[in-house]
């Protein structure tokens, strides 16, 4: 899984502002609830690739959930 996480870090620190600003729609609840369980590191090979396919095709939510990490991993080094 860490692998996944720095790939995605990773296209974030390399994404320019093509990217940005595209995210503002709604997620349909099945993907909300996918990503967040991606967030969680409890998805499965199934739904990763799911979730892979939904990435590519909606590419503008690759920053969104880098930034996830992102803030997450900062919330945890504080808390450390």
């Amino acid at each position: 899984m860490n692998d996944e996480i720095s790939i995605l870090l990773a296209f974030h620190a390399s994404s320019g502002p093509d990217v940005v600003g595209h995210g503002s729609a709604e997620l349909a609840p099945d993907k909300a609830a996918l990503i967040e369980r991606f967030l969680a590191g409890r998805c499965n090979d199934e739904e990763r690739r799911e979730l892979a396919s939904f990435l590519l095709q909606n590419p503008e939510r690759i920053r969104w959930i880098a930034e996830q990490i992102k803030s997450t991993r900062e919330a945890e080094q504080k808390t450390a």
